[in-house]
């Protein structure tokens, strides 16, 4: 608890603005059992957040915003509180900057307590390093867990800079006429309705179902709080048993493979292992969701209609729903991917036709939900944005239970390509093309990996486990194996012990890879090679001169 003092006199409240309000926050699975909730304010997060919560729009002001002199020329003070029922009564925020490339900055903590009481960061009662570059986060730190807040985190400025202060929103307009019209506006396409409406028999029926989402951070769960409780995959599962199951969801199995900040070039290669669990498991309904974070897919929507055929095209002909989530910017890559749906018949959810046309309603007028209601921060949607999430599909299950059966699906050519559809796995527990290693000094196993919550779970599990980190030395990696394509998976880090590593195949150097560039622990796939049909190849990978005391990770290979 916080010592309990005589308050001073209030002094005048300088003018300022907020960049979180009510933000919940906890809820995150922890394997230490600390509650820790980061609101990273990188990037274009904390211009995104002054403009949608504060209601900024000078754009002196926010060009302050993105650097570290920047924002301590601006802001006086940092404002935060606190409402919550905690064991303790007390939460740690930490305003924390990065360095050059995402490398660790000067960080500054003090106690909030739950009771709403605003406390007071003074800037210059800190101390900053002057190498530090960006504003990183603010993270909060609950007694556990599971303890969930609600906070808000107000910047006040410096002599000589003057904003307009913004009232908070009215409440989400959840169950009105309205409401239901904006839902509507997201089943972009119902498809070929045979396969989900023998699904959503099976459900009736009480037959075993397995419903799988995969997708990014959203079906991860970020931005909801608690992230497993209430992001949209677990409550359209839970709306899908309720709505369509005799006994609650019985024998339905659920399963979520969200991983943050990747594309479907790493979808295609974690699928087996993610939802299929090393193919034990057949699943019935296949939620992807991708489409925010394709735009780094080297192919440009190929690899995303692979991953398509490789999951229609499975043994037990499941259902696929193509959901396009949307951020902050009224952004998603429909464009690129919804011909995939259009062509292969498959259903199709935008939730930017739903959202982003009602964001944009005239003076006087009244808007459903607010942008900074519906988003989190710059990407990820909050709990009523997961909500809405929920209610798009669950509109788009509903129109297809009421249709009449269609006819049988047709086998269609690709739009794109199905080149990259039967991928697999390969890493130090599973070489299915009988590849000929030698790790050279990529000896050791990483264990500081991007790790997620998968399914009902309460802590993280690692992604990539079985792979090659680089040790003492510098012998190459070399790989000698018969196939037509490979993905290289690396471990990209904000560390200073790593650095670039040079990739050649059959003696030509295709690039050097460089983990330090994405500043934050995450996978990362990259093309390597691709051919019309496989041939005998030579793949070495070793540390890019003159960094060879660096480190290098190996997440494994996806292959075909």
């Amino acid at each position: 608890m916080l010592d309990k003092i005589a308050p001073k006199d209030p002094t005048a409240k300088r003018p300022g603005f907020y960049v979180l309000l009510d933000k919940p926050v906890g809820g995150l699975p922890s394997n230490d059992g600390v509650g820790r909730h980061p609101v990273y304010i990188n990037g274009d997060r904390l211009v995104t957040f002054a403009k949608m919560v504060g209601g900024i729009d000078d754009e002196n002001i926010l060009e302050m915003l993105r650097t570290a002199k920047g924002f301590r020329k601006l802001v006086h003070s940092v404002g935060v509180s606190i409402v919550g029922d905690l064991p303790d009564k007390v939460v740690t925020f930490t305003l924390g900057f990065s360095g050059e490339l995402g490398s660790g900055g000067s960080r500054n903590s003090m106690k909030i307590t739950t009771d709403g009481t605003e406390h007071i960061m003074v800037m210059d009662e800190q101390q900053w390093s002057d190498s530090d570059e960006t504003p990183q986060e603010f993270l909060f730190e609950l007694v556990k867990p599971k303890d969930i807040a609600t906070a808000t985190v107000k910047l006040y400025l410096n002599d000589g800079y003057t904003v307009p202060e913004v009232d908070p929103d009215p409440p989400v307009a959840f169950d009105t006429p309205a409401y239901s019209e904006m839902i509507a506006r997201s089943c972009l396409s119902t498809g070929n309705n045979i396969r989900i409406k023998r699904v959503l028999q099976q459900l009736r029926d009480g037959k075993p179902t397995t419903i799988a989402f995969l997708g990014g951070s959203i079906t991860q769960g970020a931005g909801a709080v608690p992230s497993q409780e209430m992001c949209y995959a677990r409550k359209t599962y839970e709306a899908i048993c309720e709505r369509y199951t005799p006994d609650h969801g019985a024998h339905v199995r659920y399963i979520k493979a969200g991983v943050g900040g990747t594309p479907c070039q790493l979808g295609i290669i974690r699928y087996d292992r993610d939802i299929t669990r090393d193919g034990v498991v057949q699943p019935d309904l296949i939620i992807v969701e991708f489409a925010v974070n394709d735009e780094a897919d080297e192919t440009k929507g190929l690899m995303h209609e692979s991953l398509i055929q490789k999951i229609w095209s499975a043994p037990n002909e499941p259902a696929v729903v193509m959901l396009f989530s949307v951020f902050a910017n009224d952004w998603n890559l429909k464009d690129r991917l919804a011909p995939i749906g259009w062509r292969h018949e498959l259903p199709m959810v935008n939730v930017l036709d739903a959202v982003s046309p009602q964001f944009r309603v005239g003076v006087g007028e009244r808007s459903v939900i607010t942008r900074r209601q519906y988003f989190y921060d710059v990407f990820h949607p909050s709990n009523s944005g997961h909500r809405i999430m929920r209610d798009c599909l669950m509109y788009m299950l509903d129109r297809l239970d009421k249709q009449q059966e269609g006819p049988a699906p047709k086998e269609l050519a690709p739009y794109y390509g199905f080149d990259f559809a039967e991928t697999k796995l390969l890493d130090r527990s599973v070489n299915p093309f009988d590849a000929v290693i030698d790790p050279g000094c990529f000896t050791e196993t990483d264990t500081d990996l991007q790790s997620v919550p998968f399914d009902f779970e309460d802590v993280n599990t690692p992604e990539f486990p079985h792979n090659w980190k680089k040790g003492a030395g510098d012998n190459p990696f070399t790989m000698d194996i018969t196939c037509r394509s490979i993905q290289l998976v690396f471990k990209d880090s904000g560390s200073k012990e790593f650095g670039a590593a040079v990739v050649t195949v059959d003696g030509k150097e295709v690039a050097a890879y460089d983990p330090r560039q994405a500043g934050w622990t995450h996978c990362h796939a990259a093309i390597i090679l691709k051919e019309e049909t496989a041939q005998r190849h030579h793949i070495e990978i070793k540390m890019q001169e003159p960094g060879t005391d660096k480190v290098f990770t190996i997440l494994g290979f996806g292959v075909l």
